[in-house]
């Protein structure tokens, strides 16, 4: 599979990507502090699927025998969930506060496919683009061909490449030559 990338400057997509990704960290850092209050547990689960949104799907138990009120040890799926019926309601309610927002459908709405062309063995293919914003620029990066309108800016694969450097040089702070 050979990598397609694009970029956008686009302001009201920038935006829409900077907001998504900071609740993203923001749902994170609440739960994790809400899975502590609850206690007896070790924090929450996120499932990340390639045909859907990640999902918050239960809690890490700490000790299986001693679940925090409202949740249940599954042996099946070997984490915490509701429990069955009512009792279970205020841990459905949890989880359902606690749901990551989803990156995929946004970028969707501003101008990403959502789906790529199958490759050599695949009838189809749902990818997750690789994303990151950089000097007021977004970039996605697909890996295989998306199937579908985009209306951003076809790059090339070394722009990508410059791009990450950068952000990773700034996050150490270091200067990166030009």
């Amino acid at each position: 599979m050979t990598e397609h990338v694009y970029s956008t400057s686009d302001p009201d997509v920038v935006t829409a990507y900077t907001e998504t990704a900071r609740n993203f960290d923001d749902m994170g850092r609440r739960a994790r502090e809400d899975a502590e209050k609850l206690g007896n547990n070790k924090g929450a689960l996120i499932v990340n699927r390639r045909t859907s949104a990640p999902e918050v799907v239960g809690l890490s138990a700490d000790d299986p025998e001693k679940p925090p009120q409202g949740w249940r040890y599954s042996k099946t799926e070997g984490h915490l969930v509701p429990r069955r019926g009512k009792p279970g309601d205020p841990a459905r309610q949890w989880l359902e506060a606690h749901q990551p927002p989803d990156m995929r459908a946004v970028m969707e709405a501003n101008g990403l496919p959502r789906f790529c062309k199958h490759g050599e063995d695949l009838r189809w293919f749902l990818a997750t683009p690789g994303l990151f914003e950089h000097d007021g620029t977004v970039w996605a990066m697909y890996p295989t061909e998306p199937d579908g309108d985009c209306t951003w800016d076809r790059r090339k694969l070394s722009e990508w490449h410059a791009a990450r450097e950068a952000v990773a040089a700034a996050a150490q702070g270091v200067g990166v030559a030009a």
